[in-house]
Formats: structure tokens, sequence, C-alpha cells
């Protein structure tokens, strides 16, 4: 009797074990995020840089079908290999990396609104924000619906109206950053019913705080893709439905975020990759590496007047 028990036991856990096993690799979508990067697009001590988080991306790219990279702002502003260059070199190298969409920070207004606009025209990702006006029209495209491996992914933007007192006046003359509450109401209203996507993503500059305030006051938002805050979220934090997530700052982490939409609801499981664990598991980008050089090289160019 206590062979039969035993042998029964030993049946039961490896039906659990091979459950969890299946269940760990239905991966229908993965997530990469960033956000506060602030310039730091070189390698340095703890820190990414887009050598390694373009490899990261790649090596991610290989293992999973369906990849959306995505960074949440406060980017292109920060250090003299950006700021020399008004944003080019962190855009190009944004291009390189694969990023397919990100939401200004009020950071990134710091060139001025117009020079944002000239970067969107450089991105080849898509730049979201649905309550920042010019005259009261969107300065930018308020969302996008992706068809990924046959899901429908609605995307949204939001940009924090700290940018008020946190960049020059003259960088955001005519510009208003509406209610966040109203438009996150207003466009995860379009795409559940107007488009009826299988998921709902806000990316926002808005800061953990605001955040909680929006996925408690609106309801439809599957992941919260956040920053403004640096805040340090290792698995993430639920609020209701809503599982919202950081990676903390100047990419020493990268965000990782797994999507299973094959339920009737998602399940989304998120991590951090730090930059000690990105380096073990990659080598850097070649080209993006040399790519930083003639960045440097072109500033002492600048610098020098040639």
């Amino acid at each position: 009797m206590r062979a039969q028990l035993r042998a029964l036991a030993i049946i039961i856990m490896a039906v659990l074990l091979l459950t969890s096993v299946v269940f760990a690799t239905n991966v229908d979508l993965l997530i990469l995020h960033t956000n506060d990067i602030h310039g730091r697009i070189e390698i340095g001590d703890g820190m990414l840089g887009m050598p390694y988080l373009r490899a990261l991306v790649e090596y991610y790219r290989e293992q999973y079908e369906n990849v959306i990279v995505m960074d949440a702002g406060d980017t292109i502003h920060g250090r003299p290999i950006t700021d020399r260059l008004e944003g080019e070199s962190a855009v190009i190298s944004m291009n390189l990396v694969g990023y397919d969409f990100m939401v200004p920070g009020n950071h990134d207004f710091n060139y001025g609104y117009d020079r944002l606009l000239e970067l969107e025209e450089m991105m080849e990702f898509h730049l979201v924000a649905a309550n920042v006006f010019k005259d009261g029209e969107l300065l930018f495209d308020p969302y996008v619906v992706k068809e990924v491996g046959g899901f429908k992914i609605g995307v949204f933007g939001l940009a924090t109206s700290d940018t008020y007192t946190t960049t020059h006046p003259r960088n955001i003359i005519g510009i208003d950053f509406g209610d966040m509450i109203e438009a996150a109401t207003k466009y995860v209203g379009i795409l559940r019913n107007d488009y009826n996507v299988d998921l709902v993503i806000a990316l926002g500059h808005v800061g953990l705080n605001a955040s909680r305030n929006i996925s408690t006051e609106v309801s439809g938002i599957d992941l919260f893709v956040d920053g403004h805050s640096h805040s340090l979220l290792m698995r993430g934090e639920r609020v209701g439905d809503t599982l919202i997530v950081q990676a903390n700052e100047y990419t020493k982490y990268l965000g990782k975020v797994k999507i299973d939409l094959s339920g009737e609801k998602p399940v989304i499981e998120a991590t951090l990759i730090s930059a000690e664990e990105g380096k073990e598991r990659v080598q850097p980008d070649e080209e993006l590496n040399d790519m930083m050089k003639e960045f440097r090289d072109e500033i002492m160019r600048i610098i020098l007047g040639n």
C-alpha cells in the first residue's frame, strides 16, 4: 500500500512539474523595456549602454518569436554624447537597438519641442503621447495598434505635466499636457471597443504614484510600462488588474515582461535583468561600440570648430 501511495505521489509530482514547464514556455509576447536613460547610451560601470542593449534584444529575439521593445522616456538628453548632438546620437542608437515604442519624458523636451519633432522624423519607432497638445491639437500619435503573432496589441502614451516645471519654459511654448486619467479613459475605450485588442499597454513617463493612481481609476489597462520616478520594481507592482513595471535608471537594468495571451485574461510575469547579468549573457554589439567613438569624434570636431 505504501509503495502504491509513493508511486502515486511521484506521478502527481511529475504531472505538476510538467504542467509548470509547459506553462512557463507559453509566452505569446515578450516586452523589453527601459526608462530614464538620461543620455547614458555608452557602456559604463553598472550600466549596459546601447551596445549591450542591442545585443540583449537580439539575444531575446532569437529565443522568442514575438518581442516588443519600449522606452518610457527621459532618454535623449542628459550627457555630452547626447546633448552636443541634440539627441541625434540617442535616436540613431535606439534605431539600431530595435526599439518599437517610446513616450516623451519631461527632459526629452529640453532641446525644444520643435527639435523633438525633428528627432521623431529620424525615429524608426513610434513616439506616442495621448495627452500632449500644441494649440489644441495632439502633438504626437496618441496610440498605436500592432499585430503580433495573431494578437492585437494596443499601446497608448502618457507624458507627465511635471514638464511645465522641469524644462525651460521656452522649450514648450504653446504646449499643454492634458489630464492623464481623462486621456487614459478615452484611449483605453477606443482600443477596447473600436479595435477589440487582446492587450492594452500604457507607456507612460508619469512616475509610480501617478501610474498607481491611473491604474486605480482607469480599468482595462493590462500593463503599465512607466518611468520618471526611477523606481526599481524587480517583479513589477500590481494595482487592481494592472501590472506596473519600471526598470530604475541609466540602463542599470533591462525590464523583461513575459505575457501569455492564450487564456481569457493575459497572464503577465515581470522581471529585471541587471547590467551585471546582461554583461555575463552577451557581448556588446560591435557596430554600436564603433558608433560611440564616431559620436565622440563628431563632438570633438564641433568643440574645435572643424
